[in-house]
């Protein structure tokens, strides 16, 4: 005859139901205040795209509604970023102090601005969370160096008649043109 041990069991089971008690439960839609923000680019998984230079390139630019889709459509501004945008942060210490870290959020656009085109603004037509606007790049690198990069940097602006806020972590994109 075998014998059954269920201590272990027991202590697997009681470790489980301890362990997912202690976790917020989230539930329901989501209540913020709606915004936008730049999506995850396809290819790459990020916040930005790396392209090759030349004539006529275009990028595919997503962007996101975060909250419930609209029954009317509405626009959000789109602009050129032409300056380093700095971020201050509190981070603890282990004394129960904070120390503030400064970091860039953002990098400036070094691109010249005859080599690109982008759009002032997005339109979310009603019904919908995910649009897609182009940007056109130019020779942005013409007789360059074969390691030679420039950027494209571009900000979300909110638009206040429409009640629509900017998700800041969101903020930005960056297209990197490479040779």
């Amino acid at each position: 005859m075998k014998k059954i041990y269920y201590t272990p069991l027991a202590l697997t089971v009681a470790s489980v139901l301890i362990l997912t008690g202690c976790f917020d439960e989230v539930s329901g839609p989501y209540d913020g205040p709606d915004r936008v923000g730049f999506s995850q680019y396809q290819q790459t998984g990020e916040f930005g795209a790396a392209v090759p230079d030349g004539p006529n390139t275009s990028v595919s630019v997503p962007v996101q509604l975060i909250g419930p889709q609209r029954s009317e459509s509405f626009s959000v501004g789109v602009s050129v970023q032409t300056d380093t945008v700095f971020r201050e942060r509190q981070v603890p210490q282990g004394d129960g102090t904070d120390t503030t870290v400064v970091d860039v959020r953002a990098d400036p656009t070094t691109a010249e601005s005859g080599e690109y085109t982008v759009p002032s603004e997005v339109s979310f037509p009603q019904d919908t969370s995910n649009v897609t606007f182009e940007v056109e790049i130019g020779d942005a690198l013409p007789n360059s160096d074969p390691d030679t990069t420039e950027r494209v940097t571009l900000r979300l602006e909110p638009n206040p008649d429409s009640n629509i806020e900017v998700a800041e972590n969101f903020r930005y994109f960056e297209i990197t043109v490479a040779n």
